[in-house]
């Protein structure tokens, strides 16, 4: 939390400092997947969803090939997804649902390719992941079972992903953009049975939206 809160500072050190920086908002489609691996053996669960973020955005070098600058930002990110089933004569729903608070940090790199119509981005760095919630639940007949992921299993809440990025800003407003966020940190918090059979949870986030920049 206390690097969350640092990075929250620094964006509103920025702010304070560069009056032609751009506040930006944006929301999208994403893909959350988690890969579970244990020793050779792999899994992957995926989850569709959506995200809500803002964004700002200041430069610090600017020349004829294109201009650096950071990026600091704020999104919520939702995921879910529900099966039905019939075991044994009973048919079962299951519903899993998670909700994400992150805070990327970007290098951003921008090119005018055609001045004032057309600029096109690419940008990189570290997301820092606070799980919100992860619920899930099984329902049969009248009854329902709920987990908390984060109190009832060893899902741990905090990640630190990199993230990969590029897009396009349409007349200085309207922007597209499409990047993938790797989860650096096992999010597994329990026992490993031996050193030769490690138990791994990683997460990534695979994303596409558009955004208006104010």
């Amino acid at each position: 939390m206390k690097k969350i809160y640092f990075i929250l500072i620094a964006a509103a050190l920025f702010l304070a400092v560069d009056a032609n920086a751009q506040i930006g908002v944006g929301l999208g489609y994403n893909l959350l997947t988690t890969t579970t691996t244990m020793a050779d053996e792999s899994e992957d669960d995926s989850l569709n969803g959506f995200y809500l973020e803002a964004t700002y955005d200041f430069n610090f070098l600017n020349k004829n090939w294109g201009s650096l600058g950071l990026q600091p930002g704020i999104r919520y990110t939702f995921g879910g997804e529900t099966e039905a089933d019939e075991i044994l004569g009973v048919k079962a729903r299951a519903s899993l649902a998670e909700h994400y608070l992150d805070v990327p940090v970007n290098v951003k790199y921008s090119y005018d390719a055609i001045p004032s119509k057309l600029k096109v981005h690419a940008f990189a760095g570290p997301v820092f992941s606070f799980g919100l919630a992860s619920a899930l639940s099984v329902s049969g007949d009248d009854n329902i079972v709920k987990t908390n992921n984060y109190k009832d299993t060893e899902y741990g809440r905090f990640d630190i992903k990199f993230g990969l990025g590029a897009g396009v800003t349409l007349a200085e407003k309207l922007n597209v953009k499409l990047g993938y966020n790797i989860g650096m940190l096992n999010r597994y918090t329990g026992e490993q049975i031996s050193k030769d059979y490690k138990y791994k949870t990683h997460t990534g986030v695979f994303y596409i939206g558009v955004g208006f920049n104010f």
